[in-house]
């Protein structure tokens, strides 16, 4: 018996002895993957189409965050389904740090309390790191009657029903935005949900669709060429970059505030080395005064790049949007 026991002691302790080197190796094998990271381009996937305000800004990073990693960033847009298409891409990608996601607030917050069922888990990323954030501005098609906020919150209500508001998508913060705007001032306009600022713009100066929160980026060039109207800017306060545009805020509605934020995400279980890597060259980037300059004039304030940031942000705005969300009783469509 004694016997027996011995040698199922030494057995018991041979097969932790070789589990543990096996561990260590694997470790040893992925520091040193880690190590030579990146050694070929990373795919960064943008959850809306090409040319709008996120596929912009997606680009302008990637450019720089490839010279600091000494290697190409490809931006591949995936829109749709309010991110969901993007972020389910990526989900399943290999967390190697090949394949990372420009993530926004309707990806890692929104959704979670739009959807029944998403093709991903919103907490199932690592957090590289906080990329900006920045308000929206209320445009109107050139047909509305309307020279400032008083007087299209009066039209729409002698109006009821008959005024649409175009979006990036269901779950947006452009659609968000909207339903505040609805339940703020009290008017019913109908929702009409775009892939992204490339079909909605077209959309509200054609007339098709009466009016539209979007990105300054992409917004304000045409406001300023007279294609559309613009009311203010969904922030508290102006913006230095727009001193004479008003905020919602002071048009009447002081409690108004629905700004757009940015971050990038990888899969889960890519290793720390590898996240350490991107968060590197996504901080310096952040730093850059050419890109500081940039992000400014689309309207975005350029964040502190950490992923310390991103989880507070996701943290504190989850229980505000699920109260909007459940308040406004928002309707995917």
């Amino acid at each position: 018996m004694a016997r027996n026991s011995r040698e199922r002691l030494m057995l018991r302790t041979a097969a932790t002895r070789f589990l543990a080197t096996v561990m260590l190796s694997a470790t040893a094998v992925t520091s040193a993957l880690a190590a030579g990271y990146p050694e070929r381009p990373i795919t960064v996937v943008s959850p809306f189409p090409a040319g709008g305000a996120t596929d912009v800004l997606t680009r302008l990073l990637a450019e720089r965050m490839g010279k600091e990693l000494n290697q190409s960033l490809i931006v591949e847009n995936k829109a749709g389904a309010g991110t969901s298409i993007g972020a389910a891409y990526v989900s399943r990608a290999n967390p190697d740090g090949y394949t990372i996601l420009m993530a926004t607030n309707s990806t890692l917050v929104t959704n979670r309390f739009l959807y029944k069922e998403l093709p991903y888990n919103p907490d199932g990323f690592e957090p590289v790191g906080m990329v900006g954030i920045g308000p929206l501005v209320l445009l109107a098609s050139p047909k509305i009657p309307a020279k400032n906020t008083q007087e299209l919150v009066a039209y729409a209500k002698q109006n009821p029903g008959k005024l649409s508001f175009a979006t990036f998508g269901s779950g947006t913060s452009s659609h968000l935005a909207g339903e505040l705007f609805k339940e703020q001032a009290g008017i019913e306009i109908l929702h009409v949900p775009f892939k992204g600022a490339t079909q909605a713009l077209p959309a509200l100066i054609n007339g098709d669709v009466d009016l539209f929160f979007d990105m300054v980026a992409t917004g304000m060039p045409q406001a300023d060429a007279g294609k559309v109207k613009v009311f203010g800017i969904t922030s508290p306060t102006r913006l230095p970059t727009l001193p004479k545009l008003p905020s919602l805020a002071e048009e009447g509605y002081p409690k108004f505030d629905m700004t757009a934020w940015f971050s990038f995400v990888a899969p889960k279980g890519t290793p720390p080395d590898v996240l350490a890597r991107l968060q590197q060259a996504l901080q310096v980037t952040l730093k850059d005064e050419t890109v500081r300059e940039k992000m400014l004039a689309m309207g975005i304030n350029p964040r502190t790049g950490t992923a310390d940031e991103l989880v507070a942000q996701m943290k504190n705005e989850q229980p505000v949007v699920g109260q909007l969300i459940k308040q406004a009783n928002v309707q995917v469509q």
